[in-house]
């Protein structure tokens, strides 16, 4: 069986229409969160997860939480402004279902899978809304486990940078993120699960599409600097500063 993993889509629909392209037979998909903010397809993003995601494998994402409820989804100060620009576009552009589903999205779960145990949330079991544990931290890693309960698999996004690490028992995944990469690459980043293994993967898509819907619906400086971040893979300084 496969499982396609998911995270950060950030209302980026062309970017999730290209994995989706990318893999067209899957047994299951799971989302790690963060389905709304930064992107400028907030329902087409929403409508497809709540219609195509397994049933109990989609966790809740900060900024799932700060649209659902009307919070703040608590950014690092390059991005705050731009959370909040794109928070009160969105707010005024799904429904309350939807904000609704947001809301009620679980922050953690546990899944049997192919005889294994996966935990997934969207940052880290400690703090699964807001913790940022870097790919590295390898002691911060192993008190994640052990607080997971040692789970065959921990999938975790939020930090939008991919990687596979096993220590111990565990192997964490972070599939990277599928609408907003952060890792110098453009290309929208996932992870596929198959045959007990997990593969980290990429696909090209049309971010210039995105850019070009960012400007029409967005503060003109957020949608310079948003875009300059899709075609960047990351940067989030205009390129005339």
């Amino acid at each position: 069986m496969s499982l396609l993993i998911l995270s950060d889509i950030h209302a980026n629909w062309p970017a999730l229409r290209a994995v989706i392209a990318a893999e067209p037979r899957v047994d299951a998909v799971a989302c790690l969160g963060d389905i709304v903010n930064y992107g400028p397809h907030p329902t087409a993003c929403i409508d497809w997860v709540r219609e195509n995601a397994t049933a109990g494998w989609v966790v809740q994402g900060n900024h799932d939480r700060a649209l659902g409820c009307g919070e703040s989804p608590r950014c690092s100060a390059a991005y705050r402004a731009l959370a909040f620009d794109m928070q009160r576009y969105t707010e005024g552009r799904i429904s309350p279902d939807a904000k609704d589903y947001l809301a009620r999205l679980p922050i953690r779960a546990t899944q049997p899978f192919e005889g294994a145990v996966i935990f997934m949330c969207h940052a880290a079991p400690s703090d699964p809304l807001y913790g940022y544990v870097a790919p590295d931290d390898i002691r911060q890693w192993e008190r994640e486990c052990a607080l997971a309960g040692w789970p065959d698999f921990l999938l975790a996004g939020h930090t939008h940078l991919p990687f596979a690490l096993r220590i111990g028992r565990t192997t964490i995944v972070n599939p990277g993120s599928v609408g907003q990469p952060k890792h110098g690459d453009p290309r929208s980043c996932y992870a596929l699960w198959r045959e007990g293994g997990v593969e980290l993967r990429r696909v090209d898509y049309d971010f210039q599409s995105t850019a070009a819907d960012l400007a029409a619906c967005a503060p003109p400086e957020a949608a310079l600097k948003l875009a300059r971040i899709l075609a960047t893979g990351g940067d989030p300084t205009p390129a005339s500063t």
